[in-house]
């Protein structure tokens, strides 16, 4: 397999990454292992239920990884015990609230996590939606103010899985609940500095997967704005209780991945200029695209609504048969079934501006069925991109 593409597939699927070709970090004796990232006194390893021996070590390596990813997000305190997105969203609400308490929640059809509202009921909260603004494709920041007031929720989330630009929430985080961003699809953008911090918008807590926009393992992080905090013991005490043994291989791989800064610099800002890029230009070759707002950060995200969810599937189908991976998905903002375009990986495989244009006419005859469009003429594309990696040259680093 090149380095550049997978069974010579351009991924186009923005929830997919290709950590790969941003380290090649290996830890497989790790495999196996219970590992803990508390490094215990002599006092607190005599009150413990159980200790493993010959792991210290690693335990002081992973805080170490954690203290540099805390920096890296402006954070107080952060773990990476959590597995997933999902998991992070399960073990932070049972260890941070109890049953009975509100949430205010970003609803899917602003763009939030399909299965995050399941989740929260589940446990018991009582979850109060956002309002939306659908024709601006955001929340309607006034109107949730008036949320806010009238119902007082103990806990604001707000888990954006969908957005053509980044927004900034300021607005409903000045008041009295502990306010939670999940923050997977912008994490590498917030860390390198393209996108304002959570942090600065208000929220006391960021969790996020590491496998998303950010090129690395699947796992997942949290951390907070002040380690201080009495709902961050609260987060801490939960995932000793639901966590009983964190992926060391994964953290060790997420400690490599933000060893090459001068890539995950690049990486951030092209990924961005490549999605403005190609929604100008698939719109050019005369495809309706949900159109980003110039006034207001882009994010990686593009969106093509299509005429039903038949139309939809066929185009997904088509694209999959040339070779391009991207996601059929019923659209938020009441906006039907449609595509959904990231440019993340393609971005890592050596997407450029400079080439979208020849990427959207290639999208657009493939959707259109045009007989003239063959699988070779994607896979020529494809072959023609030099992966971003290859210009930019890894920190050494131990395999510890």
């Amino acid at each position: 397999m090149n380095d550049n593409k997978r069974d010579n597939k351009l991924i186009l699927n923005p929830v997919e990454n290709l950590p790969h070709l941003v380290s090649n970090y290996t830890t497989s004796e790790l495999e196996g292992f219970y590992i803990s990232d508390k490094v215990r006194t002599a006092e607190q390893k005599k009150k413990t239920n159980i200790l493993f021996s010959g792991r210290e070590q690693y335990s002081i390596l992973i805080n170490e990884i954690y203290l540099k990813w805390a920096k890296l997000l402006n954070a107080d305190a952060l773990s990476m015990r959590l597995l997933s997105g999902l998991h992070a969203h399960i073990v932070t609400f049972m260890g941070v609230g109890n049953i009975g308490d509100s949430v205010l929640l970003l609803p899917t059809e602003a763009g939030g996590h399909y299965a995050t509202s399941t989740i929260l009921k589940r446990l018991g909260y009582r979850v109060i939606d956002m309002v939306v603004d659908y024709k601006n494709f955001c929340v309607d920041k006034k109107e949730t103010q008036l949320l806010i007031r009238n119902l007082k929720p103990k806990f604001i989330f707000v888990d954006r899985s969908e957005g053509i630009n980044y927004e900034d929430f300021s607005e409903l985080t000045n008041n009295n609940s502990c306010c939670i961003y999940d923050a997977s699809q912008y994490l590498t953008n917030i860390m390198m500095g393209t996108y304002k911090t959570p942090f600065d918008m208000g929220f006391d807590f960021l969790l996020s997967t590491l496998h998303k926009n950010f090129p690395g393992p699947q796992q997942a992080l949290i951390c907070a704005k002040d380690k201080n905090n009495i709902y961050w013991q609260r987060i801490l005490s939960g995932m000793s209780s639901y966590v009983s043994n964190l992926h060391a291989d994964n953290i060790f791989k997420a400690g490599a991945a933000i060893r090459n800064m001068e890539l995950l610099h690049k990486y951030a800002s092209l990924a961005l200029e490549n999605s403005v890029a190609l929604e100008k230009n698939l719109i050019d070759v005369g495809l309706k695209v949900i159109q980003k707002k110039d006034n207001l950060p882009p994010t990686h995200h593009i969106w093509i609504p299509l005429k039903d969810q038949n139309c939809a599937l066929k185009a997904q189908q088509r694209l999959e048969e040339h070779n391009l991976l991207v996601n059929y998905r019923l659209l938020p903002y009441n906006l039907g079934y449609g595509l959904r375009l990231g440019t993340t990986a393609a971005t890592l495989q050596g997407l450029t501006p400079d080439k979208t244009h020849i990427l959207a006419k290639l999208i657009v005859d493939i959707i259109k069925e045009e007989p003239r469009i063959k699988s070779q003429h994607v896979c020529d594309f494809i072959n023609s991109l030099v992966p971003l990696n290859k210009n930019i040259i890894e920190e050494p680093m131990d395999n510890t």
